[in-house]
């Protein structure tokens, strides 16, 4: 058996007393909750900035002919608006990009694994061995008008 709750009754000025701690209760309540809100969407910018970062700096490094280990994960990559990966074939030399977004891999990957399973269609075709791509870096979506690519220099 569920044991029984008993309130006591409220006289008229408790009542009174109580509806308007509820009020300001709900009011404290709504005021938080904004604040989370405006605390949250300022979190996530920077996040994203962080993330932006984050991948120029790795793509920087990459680019120069340092080393591909320690790079961002695909999901950074996507949230740092740098969803397009920058490969070159080791044969040909062609620089084709690959969108992050499409590749079916879990999104905790770090980019860097995903030059093992890159080669060149065109120099791959009718040979045994696939021709490998290496690393260039990670670029923003070409036809963002809003993404500034900071060039290499």
């Amino acid at each position: 058996m569920s044991p029984r709750i008993i309130h006591m009754p409220l006289s008229g000025g408790d009542r009174k007393a109580q509806a308007k701690a509820m009020r300001d209760a709900r009011s404290i309540a709504r005021e938080y909750f904004r604040q989370s809100i405006v605390a949250r969407s300022i979190g996530e910018a920077k996040i994203r900035e962080a993330d932006r970062l984050f991948c120029d700096a790795w793509t920087n490094v990459t680019f120069w002919g340092g080393p591909t280990r320690n790079s961002p994960t695909i999901a950074q990559a996507i949230n740092g608006e740098r969803p397009m990966l920058w490969v070159k074939c080791r044969r040909c030399g062609r620089e084709p990009d690959v969108d992050l977004r499409t590749i079916r891999r879990k999104p905790d990957t770090p980019v860097h694994l995903l030059e093992a399973a890159l080669f060149c269609e065109p120099c791959s075709a009718g040979r045994k061995f696939p021709q490998r791509a290496n690393l260039i870096g990670l670029r923003p979506e070409p036809n963002d008008p809003n993404a500034s690519l900071q060039r290499a220099t």
